[in-house]
């Protein structure tokens, strides 16, 4: 509970506020990313029973976790373009309604923009500071620039998307997640806390 389930509680809780009349069982929701926090939004977004949950990674394992806990595992380093057209299928060619980017690179936020339905919501709760440390040591790019927000002003004109890039303040959201959490505690109990005093 130190910030890894409020993280996520919050980025979720975040993007149903900026869409307050939309009906949650009709809704689609993506979770970008299979970590922690990332699978903490999945168990926070698969509480609010929306008519489809995806969550998006590369790593077999984590995919399996999302599925166990709700979502619909989609990997984009295998097929990017048919985990797109699987969200718009389900909604009519829309896409989603609601993306909750956890990652922090600009591929994931691209990703969420690809996902979002016009009118829809990205919330991004990913740390995005360090992503020219990765692209440098990764990708060997010399740029000292700071990254930018991965699509052009007019792409998000016409799609008419919202955006907002949150901090999770989690002192002032901890007891209205620890709430959440005590609800769902049983779709985490594959974290194993039994060995959490020999690593105090």
């Amino acid at each position: 509970m130190a910030d890894i389930f409020p993280t996520g509680y919050f980025g979720v809780k975040s993007a149903v506020e900026m869409m307050p009349r939309l009906d949650l069982e009709d809704s689609t929701i993506v979770v970008i990313g299979c970590g922690p926090v990332e699978l903490c939004a999945v168990v926070a977004a698969a509480a609010l029973k929306p008519k489809h949950l995806f969550d998006v990674d590369s790593v077999q394992a984590r995919l399996d976790q999302a599925g166990k806990l709700g979502a619909e595992p989609l990997d984009f380093m295998h097929d990017k373009n048919g985990m797109i057209d699987r969200v718009k299928s389900v909604t009519g060619g829309r896409g989603a309604d609601i993306v909750v980017e956890v990652v922090g690179l600009s591929p994931a936020l691209r990703t969420a923009f690809d996902f979002v339905r016009s009118f829809g919501s990205i919330i991004s709760i990913g740390v995005h500071n360090a992503e020219v440390l990765y692209l440098y040591h990764v990708f060997n790019w010399q740029s000292t620039d700071d990254v930018q927000i991965p699509w052009s002003g007019t792409e998000a004109y016409n799609k008419n998307v919202r955006l907002q890039m949150r901090r999770c303040p989690v002192r002032s959201i901890f007891h209205e997640a620890m709430e959440a959490l005590e609800q769902d505690q049983h779709s985490l109990s594959y974290i194993p806390l039994l060995e959490v005093p020999s690593l105090i």
